[in-house]
């Protein structure tokens, strides 16, 4: 494994291993689930681990921008934005250990999505050492910039097959001064579409996250991550866990939202719901959606997909999805949960009980 601490290392490793025609396998957080930072089994690849790559360059408050390094991990670069009081958006169960260039050279989009985009929303520039060693040099800030092709985008989401990502100018935003959360019980898979919609409208479009999941992942992580509390409102076969965002203090946002969910309660398409009525609260909705991985991994094996769909075909996808699988397969285990609002569906079969 080579671990350069320098762009100026690294295109001196490219460099060299085009020259030789030496495979390469940039490394960032290991913490994807398909082997694509892994060397295969030829003993041929040499791994490049970006991990000493890991300062943050700059930070520009008024510019709301900021320039890091592939090896800073994503936690780092949210602190560094809070710091001088702006938000860096992405958010994923892996950010204690997941970084920036991994992050851009998968375009990783986490539970805000909705509002803020995957990794391509929020790139503004990129530094990169190209396959004959030459380095990209485009850490710019500018929103609009209409000077040619946008090469970045070629080189975001590539996994490292058109170039080692060294460093990345990355867009930051206003923290969130009134943050309203919900935990809707749901009598149908269905029904989450329709309040996704609605709470979209209620909120004037500040909604930031709206997670799907069903009752069975609550009696998983109660079972298997200690000490997470059961925050379900009331019994149903599927929940949603939905949050709303503003830049200012804005206490209307909870009323607005507080009403669409009467109004729907009203109509049928919600069983219950619940408001978070403190931080603590709002924390225990999501300790609930992020443990969801540890639980499942605590619980036996299970084959993993990351599936993209439209969001109004989601709920379809996963109903007929689980169809096919308990009928191919009997006694075979569904657990779908994800991101409704960008059409991300974690589609998990796991083996037969026992």
């Amino acid at each position: 494994m080579l671990r350069p601490a320098t762009v100026e290392a690294a295109s001196a490793i490219v460099r060299v291993a085009n020259e030789y025609r030496v495979p390469l396998v940039p490394q960032a957080g290991n913490t994807g689930l398909v082997l694509g930072g892994a060397p295969d089994a030829s003993g041929g690849e040499v791994v490049v681990s970006v991990e000493r790559m890991n300062r943050i360059r700059s930070v520009d408050a008024d510019d709301f921008s900021l320039v890091a390094e592939a090896g800073c991990i994503l936690t780092e670069v949210q602190d560094a934005a809070a710091a001088v009081d702006r938000l860096f958006p992405l958010s994923l169960g892996a950010e204690g250990s997941a970084r920036i260039g991994g992050l851009i050279s998968t375009n990783a989009g986490g539970v805000q999505v909705l509002r803020y985009g995957t990794m391509r929303a929020l790139v503004l520039g990129l530094e990169a050492v190209l396959p004959d060693g030459q380095v990209l040099n485009t850490l710019t800030a500018l929103r609009k910039d209409n000077t040619g092709y946008d090469i970045k985008q070629l080189l975001i989401g590539a996994e490292g097959t058109l170039g080692l990502v060294t460093a990345a100018t990355l867009k930051l935003f206003a923290r969130p001064r009134t943050v309203v959360a919900a935990l809707l019980a749901l009598p149908t898979l269905d029904g989450a579409m329709t309040m996704l919609n609605r709470l979209r409208q209620a909120s004037g479009e500040q909604l930031s996250a709206f997670e799907v999941m069903p009752g069975e992942a609550f009696d998983l992580v109660r079972t298997y991550v200690p000490g997470v509390r059961d925050p379900r409102p009331a019994a149903a076969p599927w929940y949603a866990l939905a949050e709303a965002t503003s830049a200012a203090d804005d206490p209307a946002l909870a009323q607005r939202i507080e009403a669409a969910l009467g109004e729907a309660l009203e109509a049928g398409i919600l069983a219950d719901a619940a408001l978070a009525a403190s931080e603590s609260q709002r924390l225990d909705f999501w300790r609930v959606r992020e443990s969801i991985p540890e639980a499942e991994k605590k619980e036996g094996p299970a084959i993993k997909h990351d599936v993209s769909v439209a969001p109004a075909r989601m709920a379809a996808y996963i109903q007929k999805a689980t169809t096919a699988v308990e009928q191919g397969f009997p006694g075979a285990r569904v657990l779908a949960f994800g991101h409704l609002g960008d059409g991300n569906a974690h589609f998990n079969v796991r083996a037969p009980k026992g």
